[in-house]
């Protein structure tokens, strides 16, 4: 006792060490009551008062903090729980999008296997979205449209945010799907990027789209048909019988004169009309007059300068060159046929020419025939919208990717050339 009164007497810290620690035991009014009331301990009654008030503030704050962080922890709670009940609602919303919209809609990753499908591709393909999850893209797409395939997972592999493509793809039981596809790059982070597909299907659009180019197509080979037929009636038939009428006039001028000549000609007329009448039954069933090549075409150009000669008196010179007739083709051999037949039957009807020479031979590897006269000529600026046979000469030209060439010049005969490019012919042999 001695010691410790020593000590509270010489150290006054000790004193107030031993009060805080009673304070903090709850034992300071045992320790006042105990005590004797002397001078110093009066001295430290204030600070004692400030400790004890420091406290009591700091005990409230604690209580307070904890009140607040439990008021903060149960908000944070109810917007967690809410934002949990809205991402499910959108979540609830967006999958029913997705499994009700009436378009394609897939994912697939950058190589292009598919780990998703809606209802719609299941009804369009006709493949579940488990058999669909375990295929490619790119197999179902049909060879024709795999390299626009291809090239599009390239670009998206590149950085390309978006691409838009047609293509076909082949669905169960063999069917073929037209689709207009959009594909969407989608980075989410922390996790691979994919393609979101958005897919229309237009195979039916595009079937009355071809079917409307067919009707078109058809239309326009009608039409064209209709032009050919009226060329080949005006270039073939028509001037057939024009010559065979020529033969019969001529066989009335000789029958009291000749009559075995004239009996001849009558002959040679009939063959003909027969003629007439085999190429008129072949343009009504449909059929193409008889087609030429090569030596048949040389004949062929033989015996109509005879004809035309033996009808109208019409001296005819006559040079076709066999490595020229052997370049073209049956279509361009007749369509070379029937524009000498026009020319040189011009020449005769409305030129009066007494000669006249067709010539067939190749030039700067292209085949060049020409009709040219010595008759009466023409104005072709006082033609207006007469001169059907030079139109038809012309038309037929174009068919052949040729050049055509009219001169004539009144009083001095007409020249009719036809040059077909050696592009549009077969290779000399």
């Amino acid at each position: 006792m001695i010691l410790g009164r020593s000590a509270e007497s010489c150290c006054p810290e000790f004193r107030r060490l031993r009060l805080i620690a009673a304070i903090s035991l709850g034992i300071l009014p045992l320790a006042v009551v105990g005590a004797q009331p002397q001078p110093a301990a009066r001295t430290f009654l204030p600070h004692l008062t400030e400790l004890f008030w420091a406290l009591v503030f700091l005990g409230a704050l604690a209580v307070g903090g904890i009140a607040w962080a439990a008021v903060v922890r149960r908000s944070l709670g109810r917007q967690t729980e809410l934002l949990r009940q809205r991402e499910t609602t959108l979540e609830t919303y967006y999958q029913e999008l997705f499994e009700n919209a009436h378009d394609i809609i897939f994912n697939h990753d950058l190589l292009g296997n598919l780990f998703s499908l809606n209802k719609a591709g299941e009804r369009v393909l006709g493949y579940t979205r488990e058999e669909a999850t375990r295929m490619n893209l790119g197999d179902l797409v049909l060879p024709g449209y795999r390299t626009a395939f291809q090239e599009a997972l390239r670009q998206l592999q590149a950085g390309q945010p978006s691409h838009s493509f047609e293509l076909e793809v082949g669905a169960r039981e063999g069917r073929h799907v037209a689709l207009r596809v959009d594909l969407q790059l989608r980075s989410i982070p922390g996790k691979p990027a994919c393609v979101q597909g958005l897919a229309w299907d237009i195979t039916g659009p595009r079937q009355v789209e071809e079917a409307l180019r067919e009707s078109e197509r058809r239309l326009r080979q009608s039409l064209e048909e209709r032009v050919r037929l009226g060329q080949d009636l005006h270039d073939g038939i028509i001037q057939s019988l024009y010559a065979i009428g020529l033969g019969l006039e001529e066989s009335r001028k000789l029958a009291k004169e000749g009559p075995e000549e004239a009996d001849q000609k009558l002959a040679a007329s009939v063959a003909d009309l027969n003629t007439v009448i085999r190429d008129v039954r072949n343009f009504i069933v449909g059929l193409e007059p008889e087609v030429l090549k090569g030596r048949e075409f040389k004949a062929a150009l033989e015996t109509l300068v005879q004809a035309q000669g033996d009808t109208a008196g019409t001296q005819f010179s006559f040079d076709v060159d066999p490595r020229a007739a052997e370049r073209l083709n049956m279509s361009q051999a007749t369509q070379l046929l029937q524009i000498a037949r026009e020319a040189l039957s011009n020449s005769v009807r409305h030129g009066r020419a007494r000669t006249s020479a067709l010539r067939l031979r190749e030039e700067g590897g292209a085949v060049l025939m020409e009709v040219r006269d010595e008759g009466a000529g023409f104005d072709r600026n006082t033609l207006g919208r007469a001169g059907f046979g030079l139109r038809n000469i012309e038309a037929r030209a174009r068919d052949l990717n040729g050049i055509c060439r009219i001169v004539s010049i009144p009083g001095q005969g007409t020249t009719v050339s036809v040059e077909i490019p050696g592009e549009e012919l077969h290779e000399p042999c």
